[in-house]
């Protein structure tokens, strides 16, 4: 359980060390202090608040909610991490989708693609709302309650960790087997084109946006990634209690 867990943190290690070696693009457009302040803000929230408050769904709320359902899914390991790997992707890929395309939602998740560069610091960057409402937040901790095997789901849950921070990493590396089937970081780099930021919103897997065509079939990198007219960093982090 403690190698999953750290996972993530020797991805973001190891992917620092691959945006040296390997650069998508060998210029990126400098952070200031209010992207700093985003991109730790939502590391904070995703690597340290969501994580606990999912614990403590799963560990205090849950039981005195549904005594009777806790382990009720006869999944064992590789079933419970395919259901996160997998089914949590989905349901990601509708809720993505979902940011994009309806108004009030998207000024909601518009701060993620106010980065001037996609690399891995960015990966987090959204407001403090936001990262409340994400799928993992919402689904991952009563599904891993209902799982008889959790360690599974929770493994699920670091490998999607990790490949977050891997399609965001500023490389062009891809790996060819998996290539044909996972989401490499050229591919969520097109999601973040600022001229045309409404594709690939998978996680994982290329299939959701394949089967229903939302997937961006050009190999080049985006030009540009900010979504022009950024508005200012407290409306950014804290929308929308402040708008």
């Amino acid at each position: 359980m403690i190698l999953w867990a750290l996972l993530p943190m020797l991805s973001f290690l190891a992917l620092l060390l691959v945006e040296k070696k390997l650069p998508g693009r060998s210029i990126e457009s400098a952070y200031t202090s209010a992207d700093w302040v985003m991109n730790l803000s939502g590391f904070f929230m995703q690597g340290v608040v969501v994580p606990l408050l999912g614990y403590l769904l799963a560990t205090g709320v849950y039981p005195r909610l549904l005594p009777n359902f806790h382990g009720c899914l006869p999944l064992g390991f590789i079933g419970a991490f395919a259901l996160n790997l997998v089914f949590i992707d989905f349901l990601y890929y509708l809720q993505h989708r979902a940011f994009h395309q309806i108004p009030w939602l998207w000024k909601m998740h518009a701060p993620h693609h106010h980065s001037k560069t996609v690399n891995v610091w960015a990966t987090s960057r959204n407001s403090i709302l936001t990262n409340l409402l994400f799928v993992y937040m919402l689904i991952n901790p009563v599904l891993g309650y209902l799982c008889n095997v959790p360690e599974g789901f929770f493994a699920g849950a670091m490998v999607t960790a990790a490949l977050d921070l891997f399609r965001h990493a500023n490389t062009r590396l891809t790996i060819p087997f998996l290539r044909e089937f996972m989401l490499m970081p050229p591919d969520h780099h097109r999601h973040h084109d600022a001229e045309k930021p409404f594709a690939n919103y998978g996680a994982n897997f290329l299939l959701w946006d394949k089967l229903f065509g939302t997937f961006d079939t050009r190999n080049e990198l985006p030009t540009s990634y900010a979504v022009p007219n950024p508005p200012p960093l407290p409306t950014q982090l804290l929308y929308p209690w402040r708008s």
